[in-house]
């Protein structure tokens, strides 16, 4: 046997004894409906890492790799367009108001989950195929927990952010007086009128589940009947044995979790950055004197649709700073493009950010966005422009690691002073430097903390000990209101026994009290 021969055999050995005990290797399945690319891309860093550790991965998704993995399959879905038409309007200062948004979010994310989920793609995949756990990509279509019976395997369920409807799932505790709900962001410790706003949006809340339940279940039973055996809409959702969230405890205020939850912020994020494509890696080492700025709007909202004052105050601003600039800009071309502004269709962000000379990122403040940020030590300026990006925003502020500039403001004075605010200032970097140590600070990294759970949940045949029995019960249960009545009803009948028994020891004592005589008339 030959040197080459003995060392594969070396590699071989320490790769087995590298896996858990107990840890066989499976056929896992991703199913991630989503029109937004930065959620999924953590549920991808996963299955490569999963798919290194020889497992058969197979991602259901509109976003396939660009470059193929071993024992990584995608099945490519169509759908990443579902959205744009909606964020084109974003984009043009159109309405941000929640509730103008959610109806709109909430239908296209069903109907986009439907049309994955019945795809003849997916169909022929699960027709010819079975698999031994499922991560289900969550957001706001919890139907889809339908696919544990129709599978016949665990899942576990993935969300790229962090939302309490979907801790209901598994019964995580709602500390309404001591938690802040997460769209008022972090308040630690919260004031009385905090808990006041706090209780009020958490009211809301319930009137806002019970109008998803109601558009949700509809295409549950569509898909999972109740005559074909499949249980019901909400047996399904109580017998998912894990979630695992994008976000990690530093990021937010400290909040009760079961163990059956897993904080996984940061997954997307390589420990070690990739190489960067040849001409960023050069623009950017160029920027040794005065630094360079990142600007992304993320993967939905398309620069080139921002409304044209806006986008030209953008451009007469970064047009006139010292740095250099790497813009995520979605055509090829950029009327006016500055001489110190480099175009890309698609930058690899998570590597940039973690470029030397890269002092600021200016960003519409998406959850991905601010976790990256936040875990190279780079400040921002955000501008926030729909959903949670006002609250992701206005939390960095508070940190003190970030300024922000409204859309409504955007102008080219606004948009100078922030840059400038941020770069003259060394407060910003030095804050962001201790979050950031503060955030990298854990036993073990995100991919490897999610990468164990998945294999728990192998190695224990679905985990059903995960299960918390609290998901279980209905609100008065959950809150003891039954147990308060039926403890009332019993200390007024032991209370009314006790006064029968007292009138009659009185009436042997003392006997009966003679009636006056009526007086004859």
């Amino acid at each position: 046997m030959n040197r080459t021969n003995i060392g594969s055999l070396i590699v071989i050995a320490l790769f087995v004894l590298a896996l858990p005990e107990g840890t066989d290797t499976a056929k896992i399945l991703c199913f991630f409906p989503t029109a937004s690319k930065s959620h999924v891309l953590g549920a991808q860093q996963l299955l490569k890492n999963l798919a290194r550790r020889n497992h058969e991965v197979t991602m259901v998704s509109a976003f396939p790799l660009s470059k193929p993995v071993p024992n990584y399959r995608d099945i490519y879905i169509p759908i990443e367009d579902s959205f744009s038409a909606m964020m084109a309007d974003f984009m043009q200062g159109g309405s941000r108001s929640i509730a103008t948004i959610m109806p709109k979010v909430l239908s296209a994310s069903l109907d986009y989950t439907n049309f994955t989920l019945n795809s003849p793609e997916f169909q022929q995949l699960i027709a010819k195929e079975r698999f031994d756990v499922a991560i289900l990509g969550y957001f706001l279509n919890d139907f889809i927990f339908g696919l544990g019976a129709l599978l016949k395997c665990p899942t576990v369920v993935y969300f790229s952010a962090g939302m309490s409807q979907i801790n209901n799932v598994v019964g995580n505790p709602q500390e309404i007086a001591s938690v802040s709900h997460i769209l008022l962001g972090n308040r630690n410790p919260m004031t009385f009128f905090d808990r006041v706003k706090n209780t009020l949006v958490s009211l809301v809340e319930v009137g806002v589940l019970g109008y998803v339940h109601s558009k949700t279940k509809p295409y549950y039973y569509y898909n999972f009947p109740s005559e074909k055996g499949y249980p019901s809409y909400e047996e399904a959702k109580r017998r998912i044995p894990l979630q695992m969230f994008n976000w990690y405890f530093t990021q937010t205020a400290p909040r009760p979790l079961l163990p059956n939850t897993v904080e996984v912020g940061g997954l997307q994020i390589k420990s070690q950055p990739d190489p960067l494509p040849t001409d960023v890696q050069t623009w950017l080492d160029g920027a040794d004197q005065f630094g360079a700025i990142y600007l992304s709007f993320g993967s939905n909202l398309k620069s080139s649709n921002l409304r044209r004052d806006k986008l030209e105050a953008i451009i007469r601003t970064l047009g006139r700073l010292k740095q250099r600039v790497l813009w995520k800009w979605d055509t090829v071309h950029m009327p006016g493009k500055p001489a110190n502004v480099m175009i890309g269709q698609w930058f690899p962000q998570d590597d940039i950010l973690a470029h030397r000379n890269v002092k600021l990122f200016i960003t519409h403040g998406g959850l991905g966005s601010i976790t990256e940020a936040m875990y190279h030590g780079v400040p921002i300026v955000g501008i926030p422009m729909f959903g949670d990006q006002d609250r992701n925003v206005a939390d960095v502020i508070a940190e003190g690691w970030g300024v922000s500039v409204s859309f409504e403001e955007l102008g080219e004075a606004s948009l100078t002073a922030a840059i400038n605010r941020v770069l003259s200032n060394p407060e910003y970097a030095n804050k962001i430097r201790d979050i950031s140590a503060r955030f990298k600070d854990r036993p073990q990294s995100a991919l490897e903390l999610a990468t164990f759970w998945v294999e728990y949940v192998l190695r224990h045949k679905g985990a059903a000990h995960l299960h918390y029995q609290g998901a279980d019960l209905n609100f008065l249960q959950k809150n003891l209101l039954d147990v308060l009545a039926f403890l009332g009803v019993i200390l007024y009948a032991v209370f009314k026994l006790i006064g029968f028994f007292l009138r009659g020891i009185l009436v042997l004592i003392c006997g009966k009290k003679e009636q006056p005589k009526s007086k004859k008339a």
